[in-house]
């Protein structure tokens, strides 16, 4: 107790100077803030004004590399001035399990010490921010506990491990989760450069996704033209390979050498497989090793058969599929099945996106060939559809995403609120809606379709399709 109690006060005295870290550059600059932290700061604000005392334990799960303790960062330095050093403590659970060789429990009882009173009796309220959450297997019982005991006590924690967050059962009750995604092109930009888009993102995501019909949709984004023009005219276009490459991971973003940045990713998904997985106890070693050959097929393919996987790699369909699943719960993969029947679901194969297109993108770069970008470009094109799709629709259980099995179906089937049926077909070139119309003459309830390409905004009146140029689409 007496080490854990010396690294509680120092932590009281040093996080303000060891986070600086996370929030700026070698050069001072300050990040930007990404747009969940502006609901988190609103949680945070509200319990300190005694607006609301029952959002008090909020989680952000989500997958590595993507900022989630630069919010913490972010969030401590705006406001310890105005608490005061000792009623906020910042910790990472790495340390203190891997570190000190102790536990989250034994550093909230030496904090009770610390400050004189348990948190029953608290008069003033704390903050607590706890990061790598999932390297104590007791986090969710020991945080429930300090929800019952107090509410003068405000707990926020990330956990690189998503599996982690998403298994634990004694969280989902009573905290808040709001999980942090890869960046969108729009945080890009701002990370990038610092510019913003107003208020151009929700507007134009209105009028893909929430329209009567692709003539209605056309007609809401022809009012935006102008706009839209004047966002892209400060804009180097070349930002867009960027951001397929690399820009979807705020880290990388800020790494100037491509290679380096592809050598952090592989080395990024190393951790994932030999920490965030290995710690579910489902696989054994050998199994564990087949993980990251898996992940590379995917970076190459469209669709994988997992009889064939499973017969290359000398393992069971099963062995692979359970894979396959915590790969998805990891937030490394994102799982499209086939649009239809749910005979046609269990009879068909999947297809798998990748959360971010950085870690496709890095995987194929270990083949070295100078071409590969613009051969995959189309691919990681739709990672990042896919990627947005999730976000806006899945992951809040709002809609849910298929792909249509035909040779030459839509790339998508997104189905929004149970009803509202839009089928997608995404290309880096020119489209001309093939695929989507031959979705729409199976799928007679499609309420309109879209094509994703680098044409210009148009409408094929004739088949109720709305074809928008990714210079829209990547502005949602």
């Amino acid at each position: 107790m007496e080490e854990i109690l010396k690294y509680v006060q120092n932590q009281l005295v040093q996080a303000p100077f060891r986070l600086q870290s996370y929030i700026q550059d070698e050069q001072g600059r300050k990040y930007s803030e990404r747009y969940l932290y502006v609901k988190v700061d609103k949680y945070f604000n509200d319990f300190w004004n005694k607006l609301n005392l029952d959002n008090r334990w909020v989680i952000i799960p989500g997958l590595r590399g993507v900022g989630k303790t630069t919010i913490l960062a972010q969030l401590f330095l705006n406001h310890y001035h105005e608490v005061g050093l000792q009623r906020m403590l910042y910790i990472s659970l790495d340390e203190v399990v891997n570190v000190l060789n102790s536990s989250l429990e034994d550093v909230l009882e030496a904090y009770e010490k610390i400050i004189g009173t348990s948190f029953e009796k608290l008069e003033k309220p704390l903050f607590i921010f706890i990061d790598e959450v999932q390297y104590d297997s007791k986090w969710g019982s020991v945080l429930r506990s300090v929800y019952n005991r107090s509410n003068k006590v405000f707990v926020i924690c990330s956990g690189s491990s998503a599996i982690a967050l998403q298994t634990n059962p004694d969280n989902v009750r009573r905290a808040i989760f709001e999980k942090l995604f890869p960046t969108t092109f729009s945080e890009f930009l701002m990370i990038k450069n610092g510019i913003e888009n107003s208020n151009l993102s929700s507007k134009i995501r209105d009028a893909v996704f929430t329209s009567d019909s692709a003539q209605d949709a056309y007609q809401k984004l022809k009012q935006y033209e102008q706009p839209v023009l004047s966002f892209w005219s400060q804009i180097d276009k070349h930002y867009i390979d960027e951001y397929l490459k690399t820009g979807t991971l705020p880290f990388a973003i800020r790494m100037k050498d491509e290679v380096r940045a592809y050598q952090t990713i592989v080395l990024l998904i190393d951790k994932v497989i030999n920490q965030d997985v290995r710690s579910l106890g489902r696989f054994d070693i050998e199994t564990i090793s087949y993980i990251k050959r898996i992940i590379f097929l995917l970076a190459e393919s469209e669709v994988l058969s997992v009889q064939k996987i499973a017969k290359d790699l000398k393992t069971s369909p099963n062995n692979v599929l359970n894979i396959l699943e915590v790969l998805e719960l990891a937030e490394i993969l994102i799982r499209i099945m086939p649009y239809g029947s749910n005979s046609k679901k269990v009879r068909k194969p999947s297809k798998y996106r990748f959360t971010s297109s950085a870690m496709r993108a890095a995987f194929l770069s270990v083949a070295g060939n100078s071409q590969i970008f613009s051969q995959q470009k189309g691919r990681l094109m739709e990672d990042i559809v896919a990627m947005v799709l999730y976000k806006e629709f899945i992951a809040n259980s709002r809609g849910s995403l298929n792909y249509e099995v035909s040779n030459g179906g839509a790339d998508f089937v997104l189905t929004i609120a149970e009803k509202n049926i839009i089928p997608i077909e995404v290309g880096i070139g020119e489209k001309l809606g093939t695929q989507v119309r031959g979705t729409m003459k199976k799928v007679k309830s499609a309420k309109y379709g879209l094509v994703i390409s680098q044409g210009p905004l148009a409408l094929l009146e004739d088949s109720n399709i709305l074809k928008i140029p990714l210079d829209y689409f990547l502005m949602i």
